[in-house]
């Protein structure tokens, strides 16, 4: 049985970032003593992954000589998607799926979080599990609507005052669940889909069954976005970090 691999979707460019990324990948940006990309990975560590696809496009030699440099042990898969500028993450995650068929935890890049969430994920089996921050949310922001912990809808058009709270871009997808994902995302990924995000193929699934909600609410995390969000992880989301670990 293959070990259990990451999916890491990192292409973009991150205009809303400027300058900060004028010449570097987002997930490169420093966040406390690391990059927002080691704290991920050092979390996928907490739970035994070690095979990552990364899937890049963006200042790619960058990320490439960062892990070259830092993390020798890794077994990581680089794929490029070429179009990074015209497409969105439903084509990066196509791309990952058409080489990789099995059981996967998926990141976006610009995500910084604590271990414990990707712990709550890794005891999750066969299914689709989305770490939900039970919050009210944002128009901008990915938002759910469950019934009980089963997924209904997911998507930025859902009506922020019925949502069940933010899907923060972090998941785990498994046995039959995962492979009729991927013939999902692959059928989605097609001329008219390019700016579509990858959570348009979890919607417009005929059968959601298996697929559900893990509360993580009140576990340190914050996406990265905005030069606002940015300041944010650096002055709040970092210093509960270190009262997580303190404590546990």
């Amino acid at each position: 049985m293959q070990p259990i691999r990451a999916v890491i979707l990192a292409a973009g460019q991150s205009v809303r970032l400027r300058p900060l990324t004028n010449d570097k990948p987002k997930c490169l940006l420093p966040m406390g003593p690391q990059t927002i990309l080691d704290w991920q990975l050092q979390s996928l560590a907490s739970v035994g992954v070690m095979d990552v696809i990364l899937v890049v496009g963006y200042r790619k030699e960058a990320i490439a000589n960062h892990i070259a440099s830092h993390y020798p042990e890794l077994r990581v898969s680089y794929i490029t998607n070429p179009d990074f500028a015209r497409t969105n993450t439903l084509f990066s995650l196509s791309l990952a799926l058409r080489q990789y068929e099995g059981d996967f935890y998926y990141l976006n890049a610009d995500v910084v979080f604590d271990d414990s969430i990707l712990q709550r994920l890794a005891e999750q089996q066969d299914g689709g599990f989305l770490a939900i921050d039970r919050k009210q949310c944002r128009d901008e922001e990915v938002k759910v609507l469950v019934a009980g912990q089963r997924v209904l809808q997911i998507g930025k058009h859902l009506d922020p005052e019925i949502s069940y709270g933010e899907f923060i871009g972090v998941a785990k997808f498994g046995g039959e669940f995962a492979a009729r994902f991927r013939d999902t995302v692959l059928n989605q990924a097609v001329p008219g889909n390019e700016m579509r995000f990858f959570e348009h193929a979890l919607d417009v699934m005929h059968n959601k069954a298996g697929l559900m909600a893990v509360d993580i609410t009140g576990l340190p995390c914050v996406e990265v976005d905005f030069p606002e969000d940015y300041d944010y992880a650096v002055q709040q989301v970092l210093t509960t970090f270190a009262k997580v670990k303190e404590q546990g």
